[in-house]
């Protein structure tokens, strides 16, 4: 491996910052001392993965970087929203601009939101309306049953959006029987939540269906403007969605599924005041409407050995904003910005061997997008259509029984931009049996030009339809250690991924005083190491540990390389799992970012500045107590020492908070 050197000297937590630490590691010692002791069993459960590959293989085989969260994690942090626990894992960055139901970005290996790509039961969700990203903001903790995050270039699987990796979340899927699942919580800023799960399932039918509602009253984002009575406003939030899922076998050989998402949201947001470039108390509110729908039918013959599947994607989103303006009539501006994709696939796959797979798939896409708003200095009214049709071919073999090889190819036709082939090689090899494993990936991506970065999105923004798609080529080296009877899993890969032709989307335009979009001439380089750890220590007592190194620098105006914008250098996690009593239960989370730098668009000359935001150190403790086998009553306590922190210049964050509810499981075998 790549010997380490850093560019920057480290900065050293504050002494705050230190005394949370040394509280948080006199816990965690004062935890083992009590509860370590070794499992007796050699127990190795085979773990399925979905998005790494076409087909889904076992996550042993494959030789790229996953990392995996499974429903009873997400149960256990008691997270309202999703994108909190991906904190935990390395290479995701987090950046919320402020309390729940904030916008909220992740990015995996110092890569833009924009160049991930998002699958929901199936489904890619980014949303063309939004800058392709998807804005994890309104994914709650509903009904998720599993997530998968596969790190690195993976366009030569999944297309444009997987330029820097792919994030996949799957729903519940329902156990044997009837089941129903009904909780409710309450907590600091009249937050709330209710929502009911039912499934059922026998021999032929699999089906679950949930809803829930969660609202609260929020934070006041916004700095405090000296001169101003307004900043003791707060910015709410209300979001109600409801999911089905059904899969139905008609015989051995068909089997058929329908999944569908609905999720309704509001949120009210603060702007920028103009005459100081910070945020600034406001009435503005989104209003987002969300409708995600896959249908499949999946036909095997020849034994199984030959496997075909078709499915269809329908993904619908609508985001309505009001944004306060006195010189309008009705002293807001209205602006919408809507879209519509349609994707067909049809996918083979041929097992010519136990060792040895081809698959291949071809796939058609239709993107619609209209956008309304009101004209000054230009027109952001639009109506585009895109389209594209790709061709995937894939190749999964094993050799013996230590050495597995993936490779795939892609090529996209589309309709506004060059034609792309996209290609990715990856093994994982076991030089000693079971307990190590050596794996290492090449690949290459194409990340196509947004409608936003195209069109532009308001008078502020001038759309650049000159735009030429990002390219990258990466590689990683990895390595996998399995000890003390397979109890301590841990995990180390460096990664170096090249970006060309990266988009900028704060080019300052003299002509109109607003931004535009530019491709850079230079290159964006992206290096780091991942570590991840994570040991059960016995029945009652488990530890997970993740630290990310990020090195991701981008060439300015002049042709110096600068760090790029929201991604901290040193990104960390410990998590403590343990059950002290029968029927208790206890997490404790602490999230370490370190300090990274952010733009600032002052109002006047240079109009854009990099500022630095500060390091921070977030914990979280949650708790359930199991009354009975059908009860349980649970609380948590956010940002316990209620650090006072950015992630987005100008947009403070929540303080500490603290959330009690109960939840009742009835079940009926």
């Amino acid at each position: 491996m790549p010997t380490l050197t850093t560019k920057r000297s480290i900065r050293a937590p504050s002494a705050s910052q230190l005394a949370k630490l040394t509280t948080i590691a006199c816990l965690l010692s004062t935890t083992f001392v009590a509860y370590a002791e070794a499992p007796n069993a050699d127990e190795k459960i085979e773990t399925i993965v979905v998005k790494a590959a076409r087909v889904p293989l076992p996550a042993v085989a494959v030789g790229t970087a996953i990392s995996l969260l499974d429903g009873d994690e997400l149960t256990n942090r008691q997270v309202v929203a999703v994108s909190e626990v991906l904190r935990s894992r390395p290479g995701i960055a987090v950046n919320r601009a402020g309390g729940l139901g904030a916008l909220t970005q992740v990015r995996l290996r110092g890569g833009e939101a924009n160049q991930v790509a998002v699958y929901i039961d199936g489904i890619p969700v980014n949303d063309p309306a939004q800058g392709n990203e998807f804005n994890f903001a309104h994914l709650l903790n509903t009904d998720i049953g599993s997530l998968e995050i596969i790190r690195g270039p993976q366009s030569a699987l999944w297309g444009s959006d997987a330029i820097s990796g792919v994030i996949n979340v799957q729903s519940q899927r329902a156990e044997p029987g009837f089941r129903a699942d009904v909780l409710g919580e309450a907590g600091s800023d009249n937050y709330r939540t209710v929502k009911l799960t039912t499934s059922y399932a026998d021999n032929e039918l699999s089906s679950s269906f949930a809803i829930a509602h969660s609202e609260s009253s929020g934070d006041n984002i916004a700095r405090t403007q000296p001169d101003s009575s307004l900043n003791n406003t707060n910015d709410g939030y209300s979001n109600t969605n409801a999911s089905l899922r059904l899969d139905y076998r008609y015989s051995p050989t068909i089997e058929t599924g329908i999944r569908l998402r609905y999720i309704d949201a509001n949120n009210e947001f603060d702007a920028t005041d103009f005459t100081t470039g910070l945020l600034a108390n406001s009435g503005n509110e989104t209003d987002t409407n969300q409708f995600y729908g896959r249908a499949f039918v999946a036909v095997s013959t020849l034994q199984d050995r030959l496997v075909h599947q078709l499915s269809i994607n329908l993904i619908d989103t609508e985001n309505e904003n009001l944004l306060e303006n006195a010189f309008a009539a009705t002293g807001f501006d209205e602006s919408s910005a809507d879209s519509k994709t349609y994707q067909y696939s049809l996918q083979s796959s041929f097992t010519i061997n136990p060792n040895h797979r081809v698959s291949a798939a071809l796939e058609y896409q239709n993107q619609r997008f209209e956008q309304r708003g009101p004209i000054v200095f230009g027109d952001p009214n639009r109506d585009e259509t895109l389209e594209w049709s790709s061709f995937v071919g894939e190749y999964q073999g094993s050799f013996g029984e230590s050495l597995s090889i993936l490779a795939s190819v892609r090529h996209d036709d589309n309709t506004d931009f060059d034609n792309a082939t996209t290609a990715r090689l990856s093994a994982a090899w076991w030089p000693s049996g079971e307990r190590t494993r050596l794996r290492g990936a090449v690949g290459s991506g194409v990340k196509n030009p947004t409608f936003t970065e195209r069109f532009g999105f308001d008078n502020n923004f001038i759309g650049n339809p000159d735009l030429q798609p990002e390219r990258s080529i990466g590689w990683e080296i990895g390595v996998d250690q399995y000890l003390f009877n397979n109890s301590l899993a841990i995990s180390a890969t460096w990664f170096d991924e090249r970006l060309e032709d990266e988009i900028n989307g704060f080019v300052f335009d003299p002509s109109t005083v607003g931004f535009t979009s530019a491709n850079g001439a230079g290159e964006s380089d992206r290096a780091g190491l991942e570590l991840e750890a994570r040991w059960q220590l016995n029945e009652t007592l488990s530890l997970a540990l993740a630290y990310t190194y990020l090195d991701a620098t981008e060439e300015d105006a002049a042709g110096n390389q600068v760090r790029e914008i929201r991604r901290a250098e040193h990104i960390a996690n410990a998590s403590v799992q343990f059950s002290p009593l029968q029927g208790l239960s206890v997490n404790l989370n602490v999230d370490y970012n370190g300090e990274q730098e952010d733009f600032f668009f002052p109002p006047t000359p240079p109009f854009q500045e990099r500022v630095t935001l500060d390091d921070f150190v977030l914990v979280n403790i949650a708790a359930s107590y199991k009354v009975s086998n059908a009860l349980t009553i649970f609380g948590r306590v956010e940002n316990l020492f209620d650090e006072n922190y950015e992630e987005v210049f100008s947009f403070t964050t929540p303080g500490r908070s603290a959330v009690i509810g109960l939840r009742y499981r009835a079940v009926e075998r």
